[in-house]
């Protein structure tokens, strides 16, 4: 397996142009062709709100749409310049969330970043690994100087986990250091050593680590913990979804590695 289309979410919003180089030079690594999809929306319901009160207030929330929009191309103009035959640009003006989703079902990996927001709504990264229906690496903040050259999988015996797995087998390929970390009892050490050796004949070679899970953790802070203190530029897992109301009394996985800004990851559904 290879990726051979990448969608890069060009959303407007802080360090676009590290979020484009680091796309376009995974795309290249891989001989991809990229797409950039970029769609603004005001992160608010000012919109909303000027629509009940004041039309002049929807023509002014448009026009800073339409400012972010030309200020997100011109980022990717200055990284593919014009005319570019590896990468396309795509853009409009509503929730950016529903066409990177859109675009996904045919791409072989999306990549988004932790990047602050600016004036426009930002795609939910965890939403996009749960509902997009292929991989999301989320960049992080460390990712601006790293090469993902050190891997760390969150491993749970579950279809999440090994879609996630196959789906990073590229990246994993090209890492210096793979780790296959379980978090607590459920996980046993046979199905971690399974993994490694699963790795291995896939020329990514492996180590094992399993370690205790903290008391009423989701595991991701124990997986983080792990992952920040093998010194990991990446953490690929399962995407996991739980019910509104397990999820505001336990958290997730997914949310969990989401309030990281600084290591990237990447997830499947």
């Amino acid at each position: 397996m290879t990726y051979r289309d990448i969608i890069v979410d060009a959303t407007p919003r802080d360090g676009l142009v590290q979020t484009l180089e680091r796309a376009r030079d995974l795309a290249a690594g891989f001989d991809a062709r990229l797409k950039a999809v970029c769609f603004a929306w005001p992160r608010t319901s000012v919109l909303r709100t000027a629509l009940a009160s004041n039309p002049l207030s929807v023509l002014e929330e448009t026009r800073r749409m339409d400012a972010a929009l030309a200020g997100a191309h011109d980022a990717f103009l200055q990284v593919f310049g014009s005319g570019s035959k590896t990468a396309d640009w795509l853009s409009g003006m509503g929730e950016p969330g529903p066409p990177l989703r859109d675009h996904l079902l045919t791409a072989d990996l999306l990549v988004t970043s932790s990047a602050p927001p600016m004036a426009c709504a930002l795609p939910n990264a965890g939403e996009l690994a749960l509902h997009g229906g292929g991989p999301v690496l989320r960049l992080g903040a460390a990712a601006a100087s790293g090469d993902l050259s050190n891997a760390v999988i969150g491993w749970k015996d579950a279809p999440q986990a090994r879609r996630a797995l196959h789906d990073a087998l590229p990246l994993l390929r090209r890492a210096q250091t793979v780790t296959v970390v379980g978090v607590g009892d459920e996980v046993e050490q046979g199905q971690l050593e399974d993994v490694a050796a699963h790795l291995k004949r896939h020329d990514a070679p492996a180590a094992v680590r399993h370690i205790p899970a903290t008391a009423g953790s989701t595991g991701a802070a124990d997986l983080l913990a792990e992952a920040h203190r093998l010194g990991a530029d990446l953490i690929v897992t399962g995407a996991f979804g739980r019910g509104p109301l397990a999820q505001r009394m336990w958290g997730g996985m997914t949310s969990g590695l989401q309030d990281d800004a600084e290591l990237s990851w990447l997830m499947s559904h």
